[in-house]
């Protein structure tokens, strides 16, 4: 898996890694469920960093790809009682929270073996042991 620092960030994100994370997944399992390959060519632009997600959400082919899924959710959501929408709400906070653990311990992983290549160079720059530089 790339670093948060290598993934492009999505534009609606605010600036939040994991909800550009949650969105980029979340356009990944749209783009495989569409039948439309310029839908998901679309997708795989934006998924890349080559697309906004802002601007491409204004357009058309988006707007059609999406249709079907808003209008089933708008359904199920209206069907709900507010206890099941609050429970959906901190659901989906505790996701977002797993998720910026997750990225946080990605990161201090790549510290980790960015220190260690770090030591393993400073280890080489003395020409190796004694036995290499011919003692």
């Amino acid at each position: 898996m790339s670093s948060p620092e290598q993934e492009p960030m999505m534009d609606v994100a605010g600036g939040d890694p994991a909800l550009s994370r949650h969105l980029r997944d979340s356009l990944k399992v749209l783009r495989d469920a569409s039948g439309n390959p310029e839908f998901q060519r679309l997708a795989d632009d934006i998924i890349a960093g080559r697309q906004g997600l802002r601007a491409a959400a204004t357009s058309d082919l988006f707007a059609q790809a999406m249709a079907p899924h808003v209008g089933r959710f708008v359904e199920r959501y209206q069907q709900l009682s507010e206890e099941e929408r609050e429970e959906l709400a901190r659901q989906g906070e505790r996701q977002l929270a797993e998720q910026r653990e997750a990225i946080a311990e990605e990161r201090r992983e790549a510290e980790r073996r960015a220190r260690r290549r770090d030591d393993d160079d400073d280890d080489d720059e003395g020409g190796g042991s004694f036995l290499q530089r011919g003692w």
